[in-house]
């Protein structure tokens, strides 16, 4: 309704779809519903949704994606079978491995990308230059930020500090062309210095819910 060029393909159960939107006929014009047999369940395995449920809303969107019927899939469901079904049908760009989950924090001055948020919880150094080459690119054309700047979430703001998967992930992003900051630490994750954030899925999970507990304490 806030947007006239804005089309939606719902995928799922038809009578379930229709009972949820209520009235819709003002923009009925740019509502289409696409039936899918089959549901992705919260805590299916990320591996049986790709390899049995071929028709299920999740991997029938994703599919329309890769065919070009639609320019981007958006789900609440089970985000591990998201992330493997998107990674299997719509494949990587050439030189990166695996995708990441990218959340957008506020901060004092606007708001920072941070990832990884949980996909990948053993990350290698070279996985921790792809994450920032993907921040970088995404804060670029999405906030329309020129070279976006780009922190490492360490221990310590010192070279001495961190893991050795932290020390060479490091020099691997200062070497890449980004607009390499070095490193932040948690309590400046919404200082708003820099302009994306690169994590292990571990540590930036932790971080977020960490701040969603802090939150909920202070409220």
């Amino acid at each position: 309704r806030k947007d006239r060029d804005i089309k939606l393909l719902l995928v799922g159960d038809v009578e379930k779809i229709e009972e949820l939107l209520g009235d819709y006929s003002d923009v009925a014009d740019r509502l289409e519903i696409q039936v899918a047999s089959e549901i992705v369940e919260m805590d299916e395995p990320p591996a049986l949704a790709l390899k049995k449920k071929k028709d299920s809303s999740m991997r029938v969107a994703i599919d329309m994606v890769k065919a070009g019927r639609a320019q981007a899939a958006v789900s609440a469901g089970n985000t591990g079978a998201l992330m493997a079904i998107s990674r299997f049908v719509l494949k990587m760009f050439p030189g990166l491995d695996r995708p990441a989950i990218c959340g957008e924090l506020p901060t004092l001055s606007g708001h920072v990308r941070m990832l990884d948020l949980g996909a990948n919880v053993d990350s290698s150094p070279d996985m921790l230059r792809q994450f920032a080459i993907m921040g970088s690119v995404l804060a670029a054309e999405v906030d329309d930020i020129n070279e976006p700047s780009i922190g490492l979430l360490n221990i310590g703001a010192e070279d001495i500090k961190g893991s050795e998967v932290v020390k060479q992930a490091s020099g691997l992003i200062a070497d890449s062309g980004l607009n390499y900051q070095g490193y932040i630490e948690a309590d400046e994750i919404y200082s708003g210095r820099v302009d994306v954030i690169v994590a292990d899925g571990f540590s930036g999970n932790v971080s977020l819910k960490t701040s969603e507990g802090v939150v909920k304490f202070i409220m």
